[in-house]
C-alpha cells in the first residue's frame, strides 16, 4: 500500500488579466490595469507545507511506502506542471503505484463571474499558481476519468477553497456525504466555504494558515489520528467563527471513508 503525496503551494502568484476575446485569464504583462487582479505575498506557505510533510511523516504510512512531491518553487508550481503531476496519478492507461493520493493546496484561491449555466451561482473558484490559475471546472473530468482502485485526500487550505476542487456550496459547517459523484473514494478538507475568505496569522514566530494550524496541532494529540473524521472535528472547532468555516466533503458510495485510518 503506497501512498503519493503532491504538496502545492504558491507564495506569490503571478498577477493576471481577463482576456474577453480568448476568455481566459492571461498573465498581466506589464503595468497593471484596471480589472486586473494581484496578488499580496502570503508569507506562511513554506511553513504550512513542511507541516503537511510533518503530519505525513507522523502517520500510520510506512515510510518506505510514503512519496511526497513538493510544488513550491515557481517553475514547478505552474499550471502545466501541476496538472501533468495530478494527471499522472490518476490514469488509468499508465497507472501509478499509489493506492492512496494526498493532494494540498495552499495559497490564494479567488473567484470570477461564470457564464456556465452548470454554475449555479455563475461564480467560478479559482487556484492562484505562479503563471496561471486552475479553475474548479477542472475537477471535474479530473474525477470521472481518475482509476478506481484508489482512494484520495484532498486539503485545500485558501480563501473560497470548499468549491476550488468541488464545485458545491453546504449550508451547515457539518460532514457532507456524496455517494453519487464518479471518480475515486475521496476525503476532501477545506479551509472555508465557497463565499468565505480563509486567514493566514502569525503564531509566536511563525506565519500559517489558520487551517493548517489547527489541523497541525489536532494531529499533535495522537488520539486524534483515529480517524479523518475526529482530525477534522477538533481542528475545525479552533477554525470556524462567522467568517470562516472549514468543511470536510466525503465522497464514497458507502459514506464510510472518513472513518478510516488517514492517509493509508
Amino acid at each position: 500500500m503506497t501512498t503519493h503525496a503532491v504538496l502545492i503551494g504558491v507564495e506569490a502568484p503571478q498577477a493576471l488579466r481577463w482576456s474577453s476575446g480568448q476568455s481566459r485569464f492571461e498573465p498581466a504583462a506589464g503595468a497593471l490595469r484596471e480589472g486586473d487582479i494581484a496578488f499580496a505575498r502570503l508569507d506562511g506557505v513554506a511553513n504550512d507545507l513542511d507541516a503537511y510533510a510533518r503530519i505525513l511523516e507522523n502517520s500510520e504510512v510506512d515510510s518506505g511506502e510514503l512519496q511526497v512531491e513538493r510544488l513550491d518553487e515557481p517553475a514547478r508550481a505552474t499550471l502545466e506542471s501541476v496538472t501533468t503531476e495530478l494527471s499522472r496519478h490518476v490514469d488509468t492507461q499508465h497507472p501509478c503505484t499509489c493506492s492512496t493520493l494526498v493532494i494540498v493546496m495552499v495559497g490564494h484561491g479567488f473567484r470570477w463571474m461564470s457564464y456556465d449555466d452548470s454554475e449555479p451561482d455563475r461564480m467560478d473558484e479559482l487556484f492562484a499558481l505562479s503563471d496561471l490559475p486552475l479553475i474548479d471546472d477542472w475537477w471535474v473530468p479530473f474525477w470521472k476519468g481518475a482509476r478506481a482502485d484508489m482512494k484520495a485526500v484532498v486539503i485545500v487550505d485558501s480563501c473560497h477553497s470548499d468549491s476550488i476542487a468541488y464545485r458545491a456550496a453546504p449550508i451547515e459547517p457539518v460532514i457532507h456525504y456524496d455517494t453519487t459523484s464518479a471518480g475515486p473514494r475521496r476525503v476532501l478538507i477545506s479551509a472555508s466555504m465557497q463565499e468565505q475568505q480563509a486567514r493566514e496569522r502569525s503564531f509566536g514566530n511563525k506565519v500559517q494558515g489558520v487551517l493548517t494550524r489547527e489541523l497541525l496541532r489536532s494531529w499533535d494529540t495522537p488520539a486524534n489520528r483515529g480517524s479523518y473524521s475526529t482530525w477534522y472535528d477538533y481542528a475545525s472547532r479552533f477554525v470556524n467563527n462567522p467568517y470562516q468555516t472549514a468543511v470536510m466533503r466525503v465522497v464514497d458510495p458507502f459514506a464510510s471513508m472518513e472513518r478510516e485510518l488517514p492517509f493509508v
